[in-house]
């Protein structure tokens, strides 16, 4: 393992997250927009009834299932030894989406897209980005290490009132601008959010979210891949996206453990 892999796990690990410069080249870049535009462009007569766009962002799902590109993205060499020295060997896409920020759109509120145990990563959202990401186009903003601090409301009740409470932390909220085909790592459990697209083009970019292969996934990639996908990929990729992995079961008939 690289001296650079060490680096960018510790501080995936310490601060909740890294950024490494250049995992997609110039085609790479130019391929994965090309493919995104195109999910996007098929699902436009769908995306306002089935809020997939909104006032903030026009989002694609299950990207695997919709181009065969997507397939191959979380082998990228440049990524995958990253998240297994965090997440271990045996760590698997527990989504896959596209998303981009609407140009002179609304700014999305801080959130985190998981669950977390402090001192643990569990969950990265490996976010690829397939355009400049800067202030002005709406880049991820994020506090740092805190994926370890639980954020609580300062005010007795404000849960309750209807206010926002976590708006209150958006001062501590950092933007993290990367040009287009870096990597943007961070836990799953530090809040985050995009911001404000106040220009007049699209800030796209891929969410990979690997996970360690025993924690509730987003997606079930076994369900919603058809047979077709899934007899064109190969043995690589049906490990990553966990397609045939199982859990053991109790046969209650037989007075058996199965594991098919």
């Amino acid at each position: 393992m690289s001296d650079e892999t060490d680096r960018h796990a510790d501080e995936i690990r310490t601060r909740g997250y890294t950024v490494v410069h250049g995992v997609l080249d110039a085609a790479g870049i130019a391929a994965a927009r090309a493919a995104l535009d195109e999910v996007f462009a098929r699902e436009a007569a769908i995306a306002d009834d089935r809020r997939w766009k909104t006032a903030m962002y026009r989002v694609a799902y299950m990207l695997p299932q919709k181009h065969a590109l997507f397939r191959d993205a979380p082998l990228n060499p440049r990524v995958l030894p990253l998240m297994r020295r965090v997440l271990g060997d045996d760590c698997v896409i527990n989504s896959l989406n596209g998303l981009t920020m609407v140009p002179h759109g609304d700014i999305q509120r801080l959130h985190k897209d998981s669950l977390s145990i402090p001192g643990h990563v569990l969950y990265i959202n490996a976010l690829h980005t397939l355009d400049d990401f800067t202030v002005a186009n709406g880049c991820t903003r994020l506090i740092p290490c805190s994926q370890d601090r639980p954020l609580r409301p300062d005010k007795p009740g404000m849960m309750n009132t209807g206010e926002n409470w976590i708006d209150q932390f958006e001062s501590e909220a950092i933007p993290v601008e990367a040009p287009a085909g870096s990597l943007i790592a961070y836990n799953g459990g530090v809040w985050h959010a995009g911001s404000r697209n106040t220009t007049d083009q699209q800030r796209r970019a891929l969410h990979l979210f690997y996970s360690r292969p025993w924690v509730k996934p987003q997606w079930d990639f076994n369900r919603s891949l058809s047979p077709e996908v899934v007899a064109a990929m190969t043995p690589e990729q049906r490990a990553i996206f966990g397609v045939g992995r199982r859990q053991q079961w109790y046969d209650w008939r037989e007075d058996r453990v199965r594991h098919d």
